[in-house]
Formats: structure tokens, sequence, C-alpha cells
């Protein structure tokens, strides 16, 4: 399945995604930049005054401990609320959060108000990353889903990961107050940017599987319960989201447990310095760049799920070839390759959930995916280490891609053959009776 239409007609339709999702992309551009200088930030402000590894990886940890605790809550508040306000005042938070600590922390610093502030931070990103994509439906025609998550995924790439960390480090050499209070501006301009949108909230009552009532309504603790149970309960459900959210698990799994080794990788095997490590770094950045180009594009010719777990088991394949590179390029291409497969992945599974969903369910089934595949990333790292220890690091990227290739293989063999099963008739109507073989 690619969309609702035909890849010709998808083609032929190749308009522009419209203003209210350019105003979206410039927001997320903002918050993305802010997210690149923050978490590069943090930790070399936890370094520079508590060297201590269980101090760096408490940091890391109080910061993800949100997706744990407020996922899935957060996917009941993005269905419940206006989606457009929940980025806004996320931003918002962040922006007052980080102008906070670059008065409080400009001399002391001391390591309980950077935990605090990693958490605060952690829990804004919680809310703002459930409801940006539960948004995306509402702003371009559902054709252009791959387009649109296409544009998303580059700017994170290019601004979080690829721009951001350099500039933190310039910064935080200059002050950190001057790092922390760029941060903040970059966050208030993404909120102040996301005022170009009309609000997102619901003009009625939209009705749930199975008769339940709006996501709209009051509530408590039992109805957040109900409502929690009611988002994983059509997920589970549904086969197609089913089987991409264990093959979502598996993969952040494997990229945890490999991301984690990268590092050693670089320098007890191919015996690169801290430059060649951040040229590895570069080389898949600039894979993933590519493929979130070539994604959309490959989605307008091939079926959705094919293109997806096809582009999992070239990933897995990628990482067997990274752990037997024998020198640095062979590396960096592997590195690249995988970045282009990864987005492969990423892409059209995003834009898949986001087609399949109801309105009323958007946000609890993006939190629900994001807890299963963020939510196992410090079990893999752990695995990753512990391969390694038992092993050896390059056999942490063969059995890890392995292991990923393989499972994509079954997973794909699953979705394919599997026949309906009870509660997929229960979700949103689809016109695609083959998820394979309808383009």
């Amino acid at each position: 399945m690619a969309s609702d239409a035909s890849p010709g007609t998808r083609m032929a339709g190749r308009a522009g995604l419209g203003r209210p999702f350019r105003w979206l992309l410039a927001s997320a551009a903002a918050s993305n930049a802010g997210d690149g200088i923050t978490r590069t930030l943090l930790p070399l402000l936890v370094v520079a005054h508590h060297p201590d590894p269980a101090a760096v990886a408490g940091l890391t940890a109080v910061n993800m401990l949100p997706w744990l605790l407020f996922a899935l809550p957060a996917g009941v508040l993005v269905d419940r609320a206006d989606r457009r306000r929940i980025v806004l005042g996320s931003n918002a938070v962040r922006a007052a959060a980080l102008a906070g600590a670059a008065f409080v922390l400009a001399q002391d610093r001391p390591l309980g108000l950077l935990y605090a502030l990693a958490f605060v931070l952690g829990i804004a990103e919680t809310l703002a990353d459930t409801a940006a994509p539960a948004m995306l439906p509402r702003l371009v025609d559902e054709r252009h889903l791959e387009r649109a998550n296409g544009r998303l995924s580059a700017a994170q790439i290019v601004l979080n990961e690829t721009a951001g960390p350099p500039v933190a480090g310039l910064l935080a050499g200059l002050t950190a107050a001057a790092a922390l209070a760029t941060g903040g501006a970059l966050y208030a301009l993404a909120a102040l940017l996301l005022l170009g949108l009309a609000p997102l909230a619901r003009t009625g009552p939209v009705p749930e599987p199975g008769g339940a009532r709006s996501a709209g309504g009051g509530g408590g603790r039992g109805r957040v319960l109900k409502d929690i149970r009611e988002g994983v309960g059509f997920v589970l459900r549904h086969r197609t989201l089913r089987l991409t959210l264990a093959a979502s698990t598996l993969y952040g799994l494997v990229f945890s447990a490999t991301f984690s080794m990268l590092v050693l990788l670089s320098d007890r095997t191919l015996g690169l310095s801290g430059t060649g490590y951040g040229l590895l770094l570069a080389a898949g950045s600039l894979g993933a760049v590519g493929g979130s180009w070539l994604a959309p594009r490959a989605a307008d010719r091939l079926p959705t799920v094919r293109l997806a777990f096809w582009s999992l088991v070239a990933s897995g394949v990628a990482y067997v070839l990274l752990g037997t590179a024998t020198g640095p390029v062979l590396a960096g291409l592997a590195l690249a390759a995988n970045g282009v497969f990864m987005m492969g992945w990423n892409i059209p599974v995003m834009s898949l959930r986001q087609r399949l969903t109801p309105e009323n369910l958007q946000g609890r089934v993006m939190s629900v995916s994001r807890l299963c595949a963020w939510g196992t990333m410090p079990l893999g790292a752990l695995l990753g280490g512990l391969l390694a220890e038992v092993l050896s690091v390059p056999a942490v990227f063969v059995i890890c891609g392995t292991v990923l290739a393989a499972g994509a293989l079954l997973l794909l063999a699953l979705l394919r053959d599997s026949p309906a099963v009870p509660g997929d008739a229960h979700t949103r109507p689809d016109p695609h009776t083959d998820l394979f073989d309808k383009g």
C-alpha cells in the first residue's frame, strides 16, 4: 500500500504541501536546532563539574525517563486537546526552563539542578514529539504524508544530529549561559512560529471504535486508563500496526545496541581518532538525509509495507557489513547506506500509522509506537555491552544485523500470509486489501 491513490495519480498530484505545513516545518526546524544544542550541552555541563561516568549516564536516564512514565498519558492528552497548543506550550516550557537555567547555572552547577532541567525538558519533549506527528494528517493531504514526513525527518537530522552538536560545543566554549540562552531562544522561536497555524481542536465529537465516547470528553484516572487501553487495544487488534510495532521494537533494540558500541568500533577496530569518529557519524547523517529525500519518491512507486520491510532487511545487512568492515572507508559507506535504509523504514511506517489510524486515536497510537521503540533502547545498549564483553565489538554489529534482517523477513512473511484477525474490521476503513501488491 502506498496510499489511497495509484502511483500515477500521486505523482501527478505532487502539489505543494501547503502553508500550514510550512509553519509546522519551520517550527520543527527551530525546535530541532534547540534539541541539538541542549542534548550536547547538558552532558558537557555535567562533565565539567561532575566528571563521573555514573553522573553522565544518570543525566541521560533522567532525560529519557519521561518517555517511560508519561508516553501513554501524553497520547491521551494529545487526543483530547488542541495538538497545536500542546506543541506550542511544550516549546514555551523548554524556552522558559533554559532561560531560567542560563541565570541559575551561570556560576554554580549542582548536579540536582542539571538533572531537574533534563527531566523538565524530557517531559516537554514527550508531549511535543507525540503531538507533532498526530497533527500532520490534519495539515497535509493523505497522498503527501511520505513527503511531509521526509521533510520533517531531514530537518531533524540536519539540525538536531548534524549541526546542533558542533554549535553547542562552540557556544559552550564561550559561556554556558550563552549556550543555554541560545537553546531557549530557538524553542521560543519554535513556539512563535506555531502561531501561524490555526487551532487544531475538534469541532465536534468523533466516534471511537466500538461506540466509545469522544476523545474530547472529561475523565479522571479511570477515564485516562480506559483511553490508554483503547489506544493499545487498537494497535494490538490491527495486524499491520501490530507487526510494524513489533518491527519498530526490534529496530530500537538493534539501533541502541550498535550505536552504543560504535565509538569502540571506531577506536579499537578501525583505529580512528575523535575526528575520524565524527566523520563516521557524519557519513551516517548524510545517508539519512539522502534517505529522507529518496523514501517519499520510492513510496510513489512501491507499496508502503514492501518498501518499509525490505529497507529494514537492508539495514540489517548494512550493520553486518559495518561489523566486517576492514577499513574506515568501507565502514563509512556501510553507515551511509544504513542511514538511507533507516529512512526507508521510518518514513513509510510513520506515514502508514498516520494513514491507518482514526483522527481521534492519532496521539495514542503514536505514543504506543514511541514507547515501544524508544523505551527498549536502554535494554539494547545493555545487550550491546554484554555482547561486546562476551564476544567482541564487531560481533555486536554482525549479530544485531543478522537478527534484524531475519526478524524483518519473518514479520514480512507474517504480515503477507496471515489471514485477517478479529478486530481488524473495527479499524478505519482501508481500501487496500493487499498491502504488498497494490500500489
